[in-house]
């Protein structure tokens, strides 16, 4: 049984060392003429990556550089530690590194540099490759291997990949892909581990980023048309495990407690909505939510439209219910929720986003639909599959080559529809 387990996992762990080399060499060469500014840019990754630095160099989260000073004279930290925490084995490969060959260390060397685009890659490939795993179940391997290839080069999922990898973005999108295949799993086959998991796994989904606590909708709902019997089945879980609960519930609260002391340092309570420190928040009144899916201003479909035949299967898929192995209602309530929420935040579209950024990681969930309308495709005749396929090739250049080009500010009063045409145009070499 374990040489089968193997054999089953071996052709997985290939593939996320192969992917993951392939796109960390993207990385390191599309970063080079920037190198020494990747960690040190004062904007969000250094937000997010400070607290390594800061932590197992300097031991004083009082000093962190990258803060937003309150009236109390302290400095806060927009930016919890979630991806720290993911961040940190990869940070550590190089800390040893460093002492290894007696190299200076700040946290902010090449070293440091490398094993955060290591970081980033690996967990694009490991969250695809859990991806397959699920969508396989349902589909063939080859309809699957196209979707995920088209997921990661069609979409801004490549761009906060090698490009901007120290957003949060693909840090939750691997943790997503570990939230869907763990549901799945334990849906077929329960077991207390898998719910313990699941519990810290939704920990550091909300510890990167609290609005993606919408995702935990899956775990709770995702597999059963009737909300009441979701629930009651996921109670009968925490029942019948309940040793494997109380130690889930353990360790989540010690994955938090270090973020919730570190608030109530700098702000006198242990829950922060750290940029209402800013007077940032939601206009609920007054959503764009046509604007965030086709604005020039990063509208998602606008820029990736590519994800327009995912959008039609899932609605279609909401009101028929079809396929049957498929969830499809609990996915459009997360992504309702969550397209409703980005409407009304008060920067909606992100500024610095590239396409619209706060979609990446709900492309683990989003897989299913559209690896539903990529199945439909190679059914299509063969007259309609070639001009597909000549559209699809033409929309993964223009991602890639737009990619390249991308440039911060690619928002606000600046740019306009025709600062996206020109933008356009020079990725078309015209």
């Amino acid at each position: 049984m374990t040489k089968s387990v193997v054999n089953t996992r071996t052709p997985y762990l290939i593939g996320i060392a192969l992917l993951t080399t392939l796109l960390t060499w993207l990385a390191w060469n599309t970063n080079a003429p920037k190198m020494g500014h990747v960690l040190t840019n004062a904007s969000d990754p250094l937000g997010y990556y400070q607290w390594l630095p800061w932590t197992f160099l300097h031991g004083d989260w009082s000093a962190l550089p990258y803060v937003n000073y309150l009236p109390n004279g302290k400095g806060l930290s927009l930016f919890s530690m979630g991806v720290a925490i993911l961040q940190a084995p990869f940070f550590l490969m190089a800390l040893i590194y460093c002492k290894i060959t007696g190299s200076e260390i700040t946290g902010f060397e090449l070293p440091f540099v490398l094993t955060r685009l290591l970081a980033a890659a690996f967990y694009a490939s490991a969250g695809l490759a859990l991806l397959f795993r699920v969508l396989a179940r349902s589909w063939p391997a080859r309809t699957v291997w196209l979707a995920c290839g088209l997921l990661l080069f069609g979409t801004n999922l490549y761009y906060y990949t090698v490009h901007d990898g120290g957003m949060s973005h693909i840090y939750s999108f691997f943790l997503f892909a570990v939230l869907v295949h763990l549901t799945v799993s334990m849906l077929e086959d329960p077991s207390g581990p898998r719910l313990m998991l699941i519990m810290l796994c939704s920990t550091v989904i909300v510890l990167i980023r609290p609005l993606n606590g919408v995702v935990l909708l899956v775990p709770l709902l995702y597999g059963e048309h009737s909300v009441i019997n979701s629930i009651r089945m996921r109670y009968q879980w925490v029942l019948r495990y309940w040793r494997w609960s109380v130690v889930g519930v353990g360790f989540s609260f010690v994955l938090l407690l270090p973020q919730l002391l570190y608030w109530k340092y700098a702000t006198g309570s242990y829950l922060v909505f750290t940029y209402g420190t800013k007077n940032e928040g939601f206009d609920w009144i007054d959503p764009h939510l046509w604007e965030i899916l086709f604005s020039h201003q990063g509208g998602w479909l606008l820029y990736h439209p590519i994800m327009i035949g995912a959008m039609v299967v899932l609605l279609r898929g909401a009101y028929t219910k079809t396929p049957a192995f498929v969830d499809w209602r609990t996915i459009l309530l997360v992504w309702t929720i969550v397209w409703y929420s980005y409407a009304s935040w008060w920067n909606w579209w992100l500024g610095g986003s590239f396409g619209h950024r706060g979609f990446v990681e709900y492309y683990a969930i989003l897989a299913l639909p559209f690896t539903a309308f990529v199945h439909s495709a190679t059914q299509w005749s063969v007259r309609w599959r070639w001009p597909v396929l000549v559209l699809v090739a033409f929309l993964i250049f223009l991602n890639i080559r737009m990619g390249l080009l991308a440039f911060s500010p690619m928002d606000g009063p600046t740019w306009t529809w025709d600062s996206l045409f020109t933008f356009w145009k020079d990725s078309l070499f015209l």
